[in-house]
């Protein structure tokens, strides 16, 4: 037989808690919004149900018996308990768990992350930013992951976004200081993803028809938004991803060198587990991915400029 069968209704264990916790049918019914006969014939009730009485009654007050007592302290516990697992769903509701790299979250995410606040002011952005990979089948609590790089992702709802290339920046005063390519120090990621090969130098050199009398020997960072900053502090000439720097180009805080020499790249993708995709906040948040990346770039264009080899 189900454990359950013999349960009195929700109902009349709601209103035995609020009785109960308040000392008062009276009391009880205002919390309820019931009257003090419905509380009483609710009481009632659960005392035939369960065939002992609840409380004793006296003229103006009510007192509970050593059964009612015991049901009380586990009606409470319980209710207690559902009102916290409520929140917790409510939350979780309006939390939307993102999890991307660092590079693409502090260059690119972030900075249009407002945008989708002021067109969802009810759903909170938590980011998770990481370069190893996600089982989204294990950590639950990621609802949407965006990552670089080529592949399937089985078992997934997957959202191409944007596809990448790479090409050289720097800062306008380091390009006008620098006139001989030799003099340039060159900056690269030490990519750390297993299986991803990025860009390198040697391999922009040979794009650009750049004949290197002497080993390259570039500075190197393990992460990509590292590398932009070393740029941005005009430490030297980075190997980046256009797609990041873009909104940097655009205000005239970095320049491309040589712009029309580009790495083809791969490709961001947005995934999720399928049932999460029709979800109203993962659903909003994957429409505006996909409308955030067509936009392009923000901010004012800016040139770019080359220099003499």
């Amino acid at each position: 037989m189900d454990m359950f069968t013999r349960m009195p209704s929700p109902s009349a264990l709601r209103t035995f808690e609020a009785a109960a916790r308040l000392g008062s049918f009276k009391a009880a019914a205002g919390e309820l919004s019931v009257t003090p006969t419905a509380v009483s014939h609710q009481i009632r009730a659960l005392e035939e149900h369960l065939e002992v009485p609840l409380f004793i009654r006296r003229t103006r007050a009510v007192e509970l018996t050593e059964s009612g007592r015991r049901l009380s302290e586990a009606t409470h516990q319980a209710f207690q308990q559902i009102m916290l697992a409520l929140e917790d769903v409510s939350a979780a509701e309006t939390v939307l768990t993102v999890s991307t790299t660092p590079a693409f979250a502090a260059l690119w995410l972030v900075p249009r992350l407002g945008q989708f606040q002021e067109r969802h002011p009810a759903f909170k952005i938590q980011l998770d930013a990481g370069t190893a990979p996600i089982d989204l089948e294990r950590d639950r609590r990621v609802d949407v992951a965006i990552r670089y790089a080529a592949g399937r992702y089985p078992g997934l709802h997957a959202v191409p976004l944007v596809d990448e290339t790479f090409g050289a920046y720097a800062t306008p005063d380091y390009l006008r200081a620098l006139t001989r390519w030799e003099d340039a120090v060159l900056i690269e990621t030490a990519w750390q993803q297993p299986g991803l090969d990025g860009p390198s130098w040697e391999a922009w050199l040979s794009e650009a028809r750049i004949d290197a009398k002497d080993p390259l020997s570039p500075r190197r960072f393990d992460q990509e938004h590292y590398v932009v900053q070393a740029a941005l502090a005009s430490r030297g000439l980075a190997l980046a991803s256009s797609l990041l720097v873009n909104d940097l180009v655009r205000r005239g805080w970095l320049e491309g060198y040589r712009p029309e020499v580009r790495l083809a790249g791969q490709e961001y993708t947005a995934f999720c587990l399928p049932g999460r995709a029709s979800t109203r906040k993962v659903a909003c948040f994957l429409d505006w991915l996909l409308e955030a990346a067509a936009e392009g770039p923000m901010g004012p264009a800016a040139s770019t400029r080359s220099i003499k080899d």
